[in-house]
């Protein structure tokens, strides 16, 4: 059974085979590497002229279709963990989160958001690389200790609060499977993707305080009013980010947000930060190869995506607080990868400094004999 399928921004029309699983024309490692070198034009531009609307159209719309097909691919690769259940304490530190900012239980200290995404990075990094029950103990340990730390620090306390499931994810880490691809590839296209990438970012702060966007309706400026926390800690950079009181807040988004250059071009780095995030996913369909999957979880996901979507069309503040947890998991479920990345990146850093020998040279490297024992 063969579909059509059109509006997906991977490599433009797909054809999907539906069987037990269904398939994609794969395109070259350049290839990919020039689309999404236009990706990151195509958005960085949008970004520029409607910053909020791009957002809430990505965040809605690509948005739940990530969550759904990156947490596949993920558990297709045992989420890059030493475990069997290791994925199970990442989900419920993302439930822990999701029922703190939900508010399905008052009266939580603000620390303790800190405190438990800091514990799910951590305990990421022990099921990436040790397996063994007592170096995961000594870990997990070291990790309470120093989250007493972690809480008094302005820094750590913004990171780990909301930076890091938010732009630290979409932007940074995007960033850095970028930087992955170009080391390893060698190619041109690799390095070119990566310098786009970071051109692209850099033109918020220089064409974007200078480009007037068009004024911003009740609607968009309602919906955008959750996500308005991450523009504040933004434009206040290292502090704890909380508002005196809610009219404090509204203030902040009636008047700074929707109104200062400078908030306008944060929130244009925003914008494209998240919509090449789902872009660049998509687009890899053909190298990940993360639609390898079977004609019931390919529907699963289908229905899913298109409930999501009908949720956020009918009321935006009703499709955030379904998907809210979905959005949370699979951040979190992300996090060994991304630890494995740093080694990655480390890996070849080394090898362009100090390459191995070839087997030429390998060849001609001879082994002295050993001296013989003296004879007395």
């Amino acid at each position: 059974m063969i579909f059509q399928v059109f509006g997906v921004p991977d490599c433009g029309p797909a054809t999907f085979e539906v069987n037990n699983s269904f398939s994609v024309s794969r395109l070259s490692a350049d290839q990919v590497n020039y689309l999404n070198i236009g990706l990151m034009l195509v958005a960085a531009v949008a970004a520029l002229v409607r910053p909020f609307e791009l957002f809430l159209v990505a965040y809605a719309f690509l948005g739940p279709l990530h969550y759904l097909t990156e947490i596949s691919w993920l558990h297709d690769r045992k989420y890059f963990t030493r475990g069997k259940y290791d994925y199970l304490p990442l989900v419920f530190f993302a439930g822990v989160i999701a029922l703190i900012d939900m508010e399905v239980v008052h009266g939580i200290p603000a620390w303790l958001r800190v405190v438990v995404t800091y514990l799910a990075f951590g305990i990421a990094l022990l099921f990436a690389f040790w397996s063994g029950a007592r170096s995961r103990l000594i870990g997990f340990l070291i990790l309470i200790a120093s989250s007493a730390l972690i809480v008094r620090s302005d820094f750590f306390h913004s990171l780990f609060s909301v930076l890091l499931p938010t732009i630290v994810h979409v932007f940074v880490f995007t960033g850095l499977f970028i930087l992955v691809g170009a080391l390893k590839s060698r190619s041109v296209s690799g390095i070119g993707s990566l310098v786009v990438f970071c051109l692209c970012a850099l033109s918020f702060f220089i064409l974007g305080p200078s480009i007037a966007g068009g004024p911003v309706g009740a609607y968009v400026r309602q919906s955008y009013l959750a996500f308005a926390q991450l523009n504040y800690s933004l434009m206040t950079p290292f502090s704890q980010h909380v508002p005196a009181n809610l009219m404090e807040y509204i203030m902040y988004v009636n008047y700074v947000l929707l109104r200062s250059p400078t908030a306008r071009a944060i929130m244009g780095l925003i914008a494209f930060a998240y919509t090449y995030h789902y872009l660049n996913w998509f687009s890899k369909t053909s190298i990940i190869q993360w639609h390898n999957i079977s004609r019931a979880r390919f529907l699963a996901i289908i229905g899913v995506w298109l409930v999501s979507a009908g949720a956020y069309a009918y009321d935006y503040r009703l499709g955030l607080r379904w998907l809210f947890f979905l959005s949370l998991t699979h951040v979190f479920l992300e996090f060994p990868l991304n630890h494995l990345t740093f080694i990655s990146i480390w890996k070849e850093l080394r090898l362009m400094v100090r390459p191995p020998p070839t087997a030429a040279a390998a060849s001609q490297i001879s082994i002295r004999p050993r001296r013989a024992a003296p004879r007395h």
